[in-house]
C-alpha cells in the first residue's frame, strides 16, 4: 500500500526508544513530539536518552534496548564490515561549516602543518569513534596535510559539555596554536584570527539509523521515522513562529539539549535523502579509523526505499503545494 492510499489512521499507535548523539540532534525531534507530527504516524512517543559515545550507542541498538539511533554517521562502516545489520534511512543535514581560530594569521590550512591544533580525542575512553575530529582531519586532507603532519593537543574526550571552554583555555595558555570552532567572537575579543574554509560536505546531523531486524519488527518502522521527519521539516519551514516557540520551550526545559533556532531546521532539504558527496566523505573517515570499512560499498549502509517511495507517492510534493509560490511573492512584496 502506497502513502498516499494508505490512511494515516491505519498505524496502529506504538512507543519508540532512540538514542541521540548530539544536543544539537535533539532539536528536531522534539519540535517533532511537541508539533503533534509524531502522533500522525502513530507514534505516540520516542523514549529518548542522550549518548556521547558512538560504540555505546550501538551497543544498546544491538541489544534491543533502543529501536533507532539518531546521529552515528561513520562507525556503521565498521559494523557492517563486521557483518552487523545496521543502516541509516535519511540524512536532512549534510553539511559541514567549521571556522579555524588561529594565534597568528593563516590564509589556507596548508599552513597548519607542523603545528599544534587543539581537539577532542580520536576515540572515546570506550572505543567509540569522535566524528568532530574526524572532520577536522578531513579538512586538513583536503588541503593536502596528512593528519600525522600536524600534533594533536587533545583538549577532552568528546566535544560536549564544556569543550569550548577548554579550547579558549588552551589558547589562552598558548598550549595550542590552532583550534577548528563553531563560534569565533569570543576568540576574536581576545585578538585571535579566523580563517574560514570551504563547507565540508558531510553526512552530519539526526540521521535515522537502525537495523534491519528492528525494522521488520516493529509495523513500519522506518515508513512512520522517515514520514515523521519529513513532516517535522515541513512544519519548521512554513509555520516558523510556531516552531521557534517550541523550540525556545525546549531551551527552558533542557538547556543543555537546546540552542537550535527554527531557521537552522528550516533550511533542512523537504526530501532528506543523504548528499551523495557527504557519504563519500563520511566514508573516507572510517576509512581512516576503521580498516576493515574498506572491504564495504559506501552506499552499503543506506536504505532509500521508505524516502523514495513517500517522494515517488507525491506526499512530499503535495505538502509544499502552493507554499513556494506563496513565500516568492512575499519576497518580491517586500522588495
Amino acid at each position: 500500500m502506497g502513502f498516499i492510499e494508505g490512511s494515516m489512521s491505519k498505524y496502529k499507535s506504538i512507543e519508540v526508544r532512540g538514542i541521540f548523539r548530539s544536543p544539537r540532534h535533539f532539536s528536531l525531534w522534539f519540535l517533532m513530539q511537541e508539533s503533534g507530527v509524531l502522533r500522525q504516524v502513530g507514534i505516540d512517543k520516542i523514549h529518548f536518552d542522550y549518548c556521547e559515545s558512538s560504540s555505546g550507542a550501538e551497543a544498546a541498538l544491538f541489544a534491543g534496548e533502543i529501536d533507532f539511533i539518531s546521529g552515528n554517521h561513520i562507525s556503521p562502516y565498521a559494523l557492517i564490515a563486521r557483518g552487523f545489520p545496521i543502516v541509516s534511512l535519511a540524512s536532512p543535514d549534510n553539511i559541514m561549516h567549521a571556522r579555524l581560530v588561529s594565534r597568528r594569521p593563516v590564509a589556507a590550512l596548508a599552513e597548519l602543518r607542523g603545528r599544534r591544533i587543539g581537539d577532542v580525542d580520536v576515540t572515546g575512553a570506550d572505543g567509540g569513534y569522535n566524528h568532530t575530529r574526524g572532520n577536522h582531519m578531513l579538512y586538513l586532507r583536503r588541503a593536502g596535510v596528512e593528519p600525522d603532519e600536524v600534533e594533536w593537543v587533545v583538549l577532552a574526550e568528546t566535544a560536549a559539555r564544556d569543550y569550548g571552554k577548554k579550547q579558549l583555555q588552551a589558547m589562552l595558555d598558548e598550549r595550542v596554536d590552532a583550534t577548528f570552532v563553531m563560534r569565533t567572537a569570543e576568540y576574536e575579543k581576545h585578538g585571535f584570527h579566523v580563517f574560514a574554509p570551504p563547507p565540508l560536505p558531510m553526512i552530519s546531523g539526526p540521521t535515522i539509523t537502525s537495523t534491519l531486524t528492528k525494522l521488520k519488527e516493529i509495523d513500519r518502522l522506518g515508513e512512520r521515522l522517515v514520514k515523521a521527519m519529513v513532516l517535522g521539516i515541513h512544519f519548521a519551514k512554513t509555520k516558523p513562529a510556531e516552531a521557534e516557540h517550541v523550540l525556545q520551550d525546549l531551551n527552558q526545559r533542557f538547556p543543555q539539549w537546546g540552542g537550535v533556532k527554527a531557521e537552522r531546521l528550516a533550511r533542512m532539504p523537504a526530501k532528506p535523502y543523504p548528499d551523495v558527496i557527504g557519504i563519500a566523505n563520511a566514508y573516507e573517515i572510517a576509512c581512516m579509523q576503521y580498516p576493515e570499512a574498506r572491504d564495504v560499498d559506501p552506499i552499503a549502509l543506506w536504505d532509500m526505499r521508505c524516502l523514495r517511495e513517500l517522494d515517488n507517492s507525491g506526499f512530499i510534493d503535495a505538502l509544499y503545494k502552493g507554499w513556494q509560490g506563496a513565500c516568492r511573492e512575499a519576497r518580491r512584496a517586500s522588495g
